[in-house]
């Protein structure tokens, strides 16, 4: 069962600039997120079902750039690299051989990895924003407005300004945790990245 690139497609990225307003939680998410125009990070992820059943465990590397731009990489037993360029999404199964490309849903309910690396001008008409008014840690729980999201409940833990865990639950009590490490923020990125070239002999499947 593969439930590593596609969920972290639900998953998610989080950048946007706030001017002066009120303090409340998603103003000092924003605030947070907005400094961080570029981040590097190891991972691991975990993946449990609705009884906190070990589906998965899988560690991979990811580079993430404002506005849109991704690089997920996850290594053995299952080699997967999700690479967008904020238009395009692409999702490459190494041992299938097959890789699938679609249009990224600009909707941050149905593509949280905007969380992080897109435009939130509509984080508060999307999501109940619980948590921190105020400093740089703590933990902001994202709750989807509309029915038709593709999970319940997103949590985005910060500690001395850097996000350093993700966890996703959906409709069926999955949950995906997240936990960065060797974080660095605002470095340089080569473009080139998140520009993905078809390998030879791979069957592409258009979404």
């Amino acid at each position: 069962m593969r439930f590593i690139m596609r969920t972290w497609v639900l998953v998610g990225i989080v950048l946007m600039s706030t001017g002066v307003q009120a303090e409340t939680a998603a103003n000092n998410l924003n605030r947070l997120l907005s400094q961080l125009s570029s981040l590097s990070a190891t991972f691991e992820q975990l993946v449990l079902d609705g009884s906190g059943n070990r589906l998965q465990q899988v560690n991979g590397e990811m580079v993430l750039a404002r506005p849109g731009k991704f690089y997920w990489r996850t290594e053995e037993p299952f080699p997967q690299l999700l690479v967008s360029d904020g238009q395009t999404l692409w999702l490459y199964d190494e041992d299938l051989e097959q890789v699938t490309r679609q249009s990224v849903d600009q909707k941050l309910s149905n593509t949280p990895a905007l969380l992080l690396s897109g435009n939130l001008d509509g984080l508060e008409d999307t999501f109940e924003v619980l948590g921190p008014v105020v400093g740089d840690s703590g933990e902001y729980r994202l709750i989807p407005i509309k029915a038709d999201a593709l999970f319940v409940m997103l949590r985005l833990i910060f500690e001395a300004g850097l996000p350093v865990e993700m966890q996703l639950e959906d409709s069926l009590g999955q949950k995906t945790g997240i936990y960065f490490s060797d974080i660095s923020v605002n470095i340089g990125v080569d473009d080139a990245l998140f520009e993905f070239v078809l390998p030879a002999g791979v069957d592409l499947i258009t979404e």
